[in-house]
């Protein structure tokens, strides 16, 4: 059994030691090998792999009135940049490390758009507002393949459908609220004189 035990760990070890260094040689190989999974297991690997209450972010960074979108290398629609928050991270400390991360930028002017939990799970939503400090964007993570900067009353149809909700509910609040115009002063006809 001592020897089963011995070979077992061995080939573990002998095919996990090639896996990891494709890994470190190739950093986009496990986003396209996660990207292949079906959903329901790239969320299982997910939840397994991360605290049982986990805070997701989404952020609209805005510029000169345009929204920037991202593809991630795992879905094929345009999405928010997002992350999840850190042990010890407060939110804009979050929004800072994770866009630095993936798209090298800096956001300013951090608002807390609204928090929502996800019904039947351990998440938190957080929808962050900012705008781009430098104008310069640039990919730095194989998690993302593609960015554009939208105007706001053009943006794609083709957005992942958990971040519809959010964007609608983004462009509501910007809008001013429609005002009625006044009613017409009523006057009195006049009578002439007699």
């Amino acid at each position: 059994m001592r020897s089963f035990l011995k070979k077992a760990i061995f080939l573990l070890l002998a095919l996990a030691v090639p896996v990891a260094l494709a890994f470190v040689a190739f950093p986009g190989l496990k986003y396209e090998l996660y990207r292949k999974l079906p959903p329901k297991i790239r969320w299982n690997i997910s939840y397994a792999l991360t605290d049982k209450f986990v805070a997701g972010m989404v952020y609209f960074v805005e510029r000169d009135n345009q929204l920037l979108l991202v593809r991630h290398s795992y879905q094929d629609k345009w999405a928010l940049p997002g992350g999840w928050v850190e042990r010890n991270e407060s939110f804009e400390e979050s929004a800072r490390r994770e866009l630095r991360e993936e798209l090298d930028i800096k956001i300013d002017d951090f608002e807390v758009l609204e928090v929502n939990k996800v019904p039947r799970s351990g998440i938190i939503n957080i929808a962050i507002r900012g705008r781009l400090k430098d104008k310069q964007v640039a990919i730095r993570d194989g998690e993302i393949y593609g960015y554009r900067f939208f105007e706001l009353h053009n943006l794609p149809d083709d957005v992942i459908y958990t971040h519809k909700p959010y964007i609608k509910r983004y462009l509501a609040a910007r809008r001013p609220p429609r005002q009625t115009p006044p009613d017409p002063v009523k006057t009195e006809p006049s009578v002439p004189e007699r």
